[in-house]
């Protein structure tokens, strides 16, 4: 059992200082690695009625920014920045620099906390984590894959808790990405962490480079029609109900169907190499085929009507792919997709 020291010391400064609005504004030197940039988008593709099904949001997700996606109205991508943090203290799942405290990772925050190994002293280090990438895999393919690749070449990485990825080690092995260091409990006398949630032209950069990567690892294969990717049971319920008929209709098409909790990474990734269309229930596992899909590629996403949520219409945009969607129907158990409006769609992304 270890004392937080620096949760209770962020607890003193606070009583004191009272609360910070902006953990960013402890930064002693801060630059821009790439700046604000507007982006045009792309229009969404769907079957008439699609929308007016939509009976509740992701609770991560906003309707006017999923209006403006599914219209493909022009954006703003904010700047990628690095901040220099001095004497800050990585415990846990947490960051404390001052009076502040910032979520990297995945866990509670506790004054005695059983896990926590004695400090360590580090000089200089990179954190090159998020809270999002620790708690969903989608989130941990998407953003913390890129994340760890803008700290210079043999410079100290810092990753933070995080939950287990079964197929973590095996990705990291197809993109020659290297777990970073997790020192769990640490004061870094310089840290730098980085502001890198938006889409801009420097994250596409490095999703091209760790595509590039993919396909040097896997060589050639033969592109299917299609992918299918089964959500199985991990994450949050979201029940196909009539997932074997959509299957069937699928296969018929040359699709392949992947079931993820059953394949391991470098198989996934050989059998969906630039798929033309990727075909999976709105969720997490859409991101395995986000490195290995075809460049012009499209996704068709079933959305929930109770879970509408468009985050790989984001990257699609980025990367100049397609993104259409249907709104599957309520259903006794779950919900129901119409396969007359996958092949309208299928049609049409083709």
């Amino acid at each position: 059992m270890t004392l937080n020291t620096a949760l209770l010391q962020r607890g003193l400064r606070r009583l004191i200082g009272g609360r910070l609005a902006d953990f960013h504004a402890l930064a002693v030197e801060s630059w821009d690695l790439c700046p604000e940039e507007d982006a045009e988008g792309r229009p969404a593709i769907f079957p008439p009625g699609a929308i007016e099904r939509v009976s509740r949001l992701s609770p991560w997700r906003d309707w006017d920014v999923e209006q403006s996606l599914i219209a493909g109205a022009p954006g703003r991508h904010s700047a990628t920045r690095a901040h220099v943090f001095t004497n800050a203290v990585l415990a846990g799942a947490y960051l404390y620099c001052g009076r502040g405290t910032l979520r990297i990772g995945h866990g509670p925050q506790r004054i005695l906390d059983p896990d926590l190994p004695r400090r360590q002293r580090i000089a200089e280090a990179h954190l090159v984590a998020s809270w999002t990438g620790a708690d969903f895999f989608g989130n941990f393919l998407l953003d913390t894959f890129p994340l760890e690749m803008i700290p210079p070449e043999g410079a100290v990485r810092l990753g933070a808790r995080s939950k287990a990825f079964g197929h973590a080690a095996g990705y990291r092995a197809l993109l020659d990405l290297p777990a970073p260091d997790l020192p769990d409990h640490a004061r870094v006398d310089r840290l730098i962490l980085y502001s890198d949630f938006a889409q801009n032209s420097f994250k596409a950069a490095r999703y091209r480079t760790l595509r590039a990567r993919l396909r040097q690892a896997v060589g050639s294969a033969r592109a299917p029609a299609g992918v299918f990717l089964r959500r199985g049971s991990d994450g949050e319920r979201r029940e196909l109900v009539n997932e074997a008929a959509l299957i069937d209709l699928l296969t018929t098409q040359g699709f392949d169907i992947l079931d993820l909790n059953r394949l391991d990474a470098s198989e996934i990734a050989r059998r969906s190499l630039d798929a033309r269309i990727v075909v999976g229930v709105e969720g997490s596992h859409l991101s395995h085929a986000i490195y290995s899909m075809a460049d012009a590629g499209a996704f068709l996403v079933i959305q929930p009507p109770d879970r509408f949520a468009l985050p790989y219409k984001e990257f699609a945009d980025r990367m100049g792919m397609t993104f259409g969607f249907v709104v599957a129907h309520p259903a006794e158990g779950g919900f129901s997709v119409d396969p007359d409006e996958i092949r309208l769609m299928l049609d049409r992304l083709s």
